[in-house]
């Protein structure tokens, strides 16, 4: 699993390429520790280079999106493939997780949760 970090903002865009299984979880929940360590907590997972989810890479995916919400953080999953959209169908994670099939709508989504936040303070 390789990873691709860039910042847009308050957002993080993190790009997956490879195969989310249980062999690359822990990388992939530590580089995700290591943006809520420095107080980024609204990520946009850019999933369209990942080949193959299982169902550890699947609960890796609703662990992480918990915790950002515990820390009143956001991750958008963005342009998941045939394969990896059927996983959260199938286990209906997609009626839970923010899933788009753009990387524009995902972007649109997490802006659209920080200006919110914004007008509420």
């Amino acid at each position: 699993m390789e990873f691709n970090i860039g910042v847009d903002g308050d957002i993080v865009i993190l790009g997956l390429t490879g195969d989310l299984v249980a062999s690359s979880i822990e990388e992939f929940k530590l580089q995700v520790s290591k943006l809520t360590d420095k107080n980024f907590v609204n990520i946009m997972l850019d999933m369209s280079k990942v080949g193959f989810m299982d169902s550890s890479g699947l609960g890796s995916c609703i662990a992480i999106h918990k915790l950002l919400k515990e820390k009143n953080g956001m991750i958008v999953f963005s342009q998941p493939n045939d394969s990896v959209g059927k996983v959260f169908r199938i286990t209906r994670a997609d009626q839970k997780l923010n899933i788009v099939n753009s990387k524009s709508d995902a972007i649109k989504k997490l802006h659209e949760k920080i200006i919110g936040e914004r007008r509420q303070k």
